[in-house]
């Protein structure tokens, strides 16, 4: 990401930086939403650069702090003078370049929290003039700014500092070409991407009309600078404040909705709504009532049934024992009637 590009510090990328940090603190925060540790316990969580450090509650909220790392870089980019390898601070654009820069320099010694893991330092040379040449020159201008880094902040032995270099070629121009507004643009695309021999390409471009004095004004200038690249991880400690649920009251339970027939079973207990219970009751004393009919119904036949029989039983008797005197009378007179004889 660059924050100078060609001299000139580019908000929209700071800014562009500035989003992607706050995305990034949010999605670590929402990876330890479900971790969970001791108070005053610090316990690692599921993601690699974030830590809790301590979960208490402070009344109705779950404090968490929380160590979260990240790494980040940042880039500038300082101009060179055509052919020169010393540093011009009053060159367009280095002004705001090195500003930025230094501020940002200056506040990594100060702050704790970032560790810069390296420092790049790539000197670049413009494709004009010879390859190797523009080498040679490339690598003079990194080694130049090393040294005033070296100067102003002794850089290289607090932190490990790489010095390279690299003489852009003509194709490295396309995307800067395409976007102007070069005289004859589609020719001069056509002869930078070729296959030509860097000086073959210059001679070329050099013989189309006005396509050189452009070039050299608006296009080759950027491309003689230094670029400056930081990476450094960054701790920051935050804290997560998340309002405790209240739990939920266990409502009564409806007595209107069910009754218990029996509890004491060694079986399943049975559960029914009210309104059945009530229509199995109404059911239950009519049959009572039925079966009290039915009983007395049969009582009073049977009764009926018992007089009926003690009464035939008296005619009988009756009738037997009026037999039983008749035969008596019977065989009493053939007695008689034998002792006449």
């Amino acid at each position: 990401m660059k924050l100078a590009k060609k001299g000139d510090v580019n908000q929209h990328s700071t800014d562009v930086k500035t989003i992607k940090k706050t995305i990034a603190l949010s999605i670590a925060m929402c990876a330890v939403a479900g971790a969970t540790a001791q108070n005053g316990t610090p316990t690692s969580v599921s993601t690699p650069d974030t830590v809790l450090l301590s979960e208490t509650v402070d009344g109705d909220y779950l404090v968490r702090r929380l160590q979260i790392r990240s790494t980040d870089d940042v880039d500038y980019s300082i101009r060179y003078r055509i052919s020169a390898a010393t540093l011009n601070a009053a060159l367009a654009g280095n002004a705001a370049a090195l500003n930025e820069l230094n501020g940002f320099v200056d506040g990594l010694m100060q702050d704790t929290l970032k560790k810069v893991s390296r420092i790049v330092i790539t000197g670049y040379a413009s494709p004009d003039g010879t390859v190797a040449y523009n080498q040679k020159l490339a690598a003079q201008r990194a080694a130049d700014f090393k040294n005033y880094m070296d100067g102003k902040y002794n850089l290289s032995k607090r932190y490990a500092v790489t010095v390279t270099s690299e003489a852009d070629d003509w194709k490295m121009a396309h995307a800067a070409i395409a976007a102007s507004a070069v005289p004859e643009r589609a020719s001069v695309l056509q002869i930078v991407d070729g296959s030509q021999a860097p000086m073959a390409k210059e001679q070329a471009l050099k013989r189309l009309p006005g396509v050189w004095s452009y070039l050299a004004r608006e296009i080759l200038p950027p491309m003689r600078r230094v670029e400056v690249m930081i990476d450094y991880d960054t701790s920051r400690i935050v804290e997560e404040r998340t309002l405790l649920p209240r739990p939920t009251p266990t409502p009564a339970p409806q007595q209107d909705d069910y009754v218990v027939v029996e509890e004491d079973v060694s079986g399943v207990i049975v559960e029914m709504p009210k309104k059945e219970y009530r229509e199995e009751q109404r059911e239950l004393r009519e049959e009572e009532k039925a079966a009290e009919h039915l009983v007395k119904h049969d009582s009073r036949e049977a009764a009926k049934i018992a007089r009926a029989q003690e009464k035939a039983a008296k005619r009988i008797a009756k009738k037997e024992a009026k037999a039983a005197k008749k035969a008596a009378r019977a065989a009493k007179k053939t007695y008689k009637d034998l002792e006449k004889m």
